[in-house]
């Protein structure tokens, strides 16, 4: 069957409910929407932008758009004036009946025909009106995915904001963790060197003593050798004179203790080698 009903033009349409206009409003980017609707959109988004281009409004104040509702007015005055004159193409009789077989509106006429017997049907009032309320089921689980969608972009931005906040604090809590542990190495780095130089400087005045020490007593041994080299080299007679001088110088000379090299001669670089090994473990 065919009914004498004009399709619904999309020009007469709200783009967020898909129906004729209610009380529309005109936003500054010229497009149109039902108050309440738009209403209900923003208050699921943080601005105030339009639902098909984005243009977020500047102003609360949502002008009606008074040449649009008169035309959506007579738009629905019209479809009201042809859908109450609606009636079947092939017997011209008022469609009463919805053929639940073939899904379409009938006449009586078309009832008792050949084409629909052993057919069910119902008024045309209640298949609309059930049809009605399955569209309207279908809408509402929409718009609840609609509403769970943008709440779980609202959570995500969130976690988004949270997340670059724990980055800012981690990086500053990274920082000042190195950096303190840069100023530790720092210090003992400082402290480690002043007590190699400590050493170091120990060591040279020990060592240095010792040398200006054995100095002398090698000068004086020196001095004893030559004497008694020359003793020897007297005659017998000059020899015997001068033999006992001779002989207690010699016997002075070993009466001293003989050279020796001193203990821990150089720096003991590996007691400082391993704190350093410690430390770096330590700071693992």
């Amino acid at each position: 069957m065919i009914l004498q009903l004009k399709s619904l033009s999309t020009d007469y349409c709200c783009s967020i409910c898909c129906e004729v206009f209610k009380d529309p409003v005109l936003l500054s980017c010229s497009h149109s929407f039902c108050r309440h609707c738009l209403t209900t959109w923003w208050t699921l988004k943080r601005d105030k932008e339009c639902p098909l281009c984005k243009t977020v409004s500047q102003s609360d104040y949502l002008p009606s758009n008074l040449a649009l509702k008169n035309l959506c007015e007579s738009f629905l005055q019209n479809q009201d004036k042809q859908t109450s004159e609606a009636v079947c193409s092939l017997h011209s009789k008022n469609l009463e009946l919805f053929c639940l077989d073939h899904e379409e509106a009938v006449c009586l006429i078309c009832r008792d025909s050949r084409k629909h017997a052993g057919h069910s049907f119902i008024p045309v009032d209640e298949a609309a009106q059930e049809h009605r309320e399955n569209l309207q089921k279908s809408l509402s689980s929409l718009k609840a995915n609609v509403n769970k969608g943008n709440d779980i972009i609202a959570t995500i931005e969130c976690v988004l904001v949270s997340n670059q906040c724990t980055l800012s604090k981690g990086e500053e809590t990274i920082k000042k963790h190195f950096e303190e542990l840069r100023q530790l190495l720092k210090e003992e780095e400082e402290a480690g060197l002043a007590a190699l130089r400590e050493e170091e400087e120990l060591r040279r005045r020990v060592l240095s003593a010792k040398i200006t020490d054995l100095n002398d007593q090698v000068e004086t041994l020196t001095d004893v050798v030559e004497e008694i080299e020359e003793t020897l080299r007297a005659d017998d007679v000059s020899f015997l004179s001068i033999y006992k001088t001779a002989a207690k110088g010699l016997q002075f000379c070993h009466q001293l203790e003989d050279p020796q090299l001193p203990e821990a001669l150089e720096v003991d670089l590996s007691e400082y080698l391993d704190k350093l090994t410690l430390t770096t473990v330590s700071s693992k």
